[in-house]
């Protein structure tokens, strides 16, 4: 059986897989954080002899394959107004990861996709691991002070950028949704002598940038051609324009080599990379995100991601069941 962990609302890259396992009949069951913290479905870990009970039923050693994507990307809780509501909400939050933690030490040997042990990578450990395995990525930093700033800025060669330590999420206000994207930050005179954390990076001048998903050894590259001269450094901003273009690339076979050791050496055996090519035809790594969109290149060139994804967990499922 396949686990999959995600959440609730309807999630892009979850679940046109769910319609490739319905399709093939694949036996899986769902679990999201809602099921649990709302109260939807009877949860029962009994902790002394690891087992998993849902509804009753024990799933412990039906589960051979688990997807843990995004499962506790939205903790909902359900708490009545009180004078202490926050504390209780903070709390009770404590409460459920707790528990989450121990879900994953009784499912341990599993195969997991990815790992949970490997999904918390953030941005600068991907840099400095990237960089001890001889994948060339950009020269970084993480300051609070304008003073070191100016200093980093004085050893680059090339323009400096400006983007989140971690993944910035969508901020509503009536009928708009902001984001936060990757800016060049060349005039510094403006900057603060003191801010808060803040990662600095220098701008890689590109010859076209490539969305990479990597999926157990296999590669399905996208490079991401634009049409004419743009001052924004963050492509995400056109990907629905008219002057982006998404060609299916094929990578190196020798720099795969080096993108697959180095994706087993961390323990991901998922993940969607951000490659650029640069005018000199060097290959430089952005960062990793293990649990990444992939429909949009998927979609544009033909990959039929979302179904090689169902397949590889029925795969999996089987091999387990066989070898049980």
């Amino acid at each position: 059986m396949i686990l999959i962990l995600s959440y609730d609302e309807y999630e892009q890259g979850t679940d046109p897989v769910i319609d490739w396992l319905i399709y093939k009949e694949a036996d899986y069951i769902k679990i999201t954080i809602k099921d649990i913290v709302n109260n939807r479905s009877k949860f029962l870990i009994d902790i002394n002899n690891k087992r998993l009970l849902i509804n009753d039923i024990d799933y412990t050693d039906r589960i051979n394959v688990i997807w843990y994507r995004r499962f506790e990307a939205h903790l909902g809780l359900q708490v009545e107004n009180t004078n202490h509501l926050h504390q209780i909400n903070h709390e009770i939050k404590y409460e459920v990861e707790d528990t989450i933690t121990f879900l994953k030490r009784v499912f341990d040997d599993k195969v997991w996709m990815p790992h949970y042990n490997s999904i918390s990578l953030k941005k600068p450990e991907v840099t400095l691991l990237s960089e001890q395995f001889g994948l060339r990525t950009p020269k970084s930093i993480i300051t609070n002070n304008k003073s070191d700033l100016v200093k980093f800025k004085k050893t680059l060669d090339n323009e400096l950028v400006i983007k989140p330590i971690r993944h910035s999420s969508y901020f509503i206000e009536d009928d708009y949704a902001y984001s936060i994207y990757t800016q060049k930050l060349n005039d510094l005179s403006d900057i603060p002598e003191q801010f808060n954390l803040t990662l600095f990076q220098e701008c890689i001048e590109r010859k076209y940038e490539i969305r990479v998903f990597y999926l157990d050894g296999k590669f399905y590259s996208t490079a991401i051609l634009v049409n004419n001269d743009t001052e924004n450094i963050d492509i995400k901003k056109y990907f629905k324009s008219e002057i982006i273009n998404w060609v299916p690339y094929q990578l190196p076979p020798e720099y795969e080599a080096q993108l697959d050791d180095f994706m087993r050496s961390i323990n991901l055996n998922t993940g969607s990379l951000d490659v650029i090519k640069t005018q000199d035809d060097e290959y430089i790594m952005l960062e990793i995100n293990p649990v990444g969109q992939y429909s949009a290149p998927g979609f544009r060139c033909n990959y039929y991601l979302d179904e090689k994804i169902a397949d590889w967990l029925i795969e999996n499922d089987e091999k387990e069941t066989v070898s049980i």
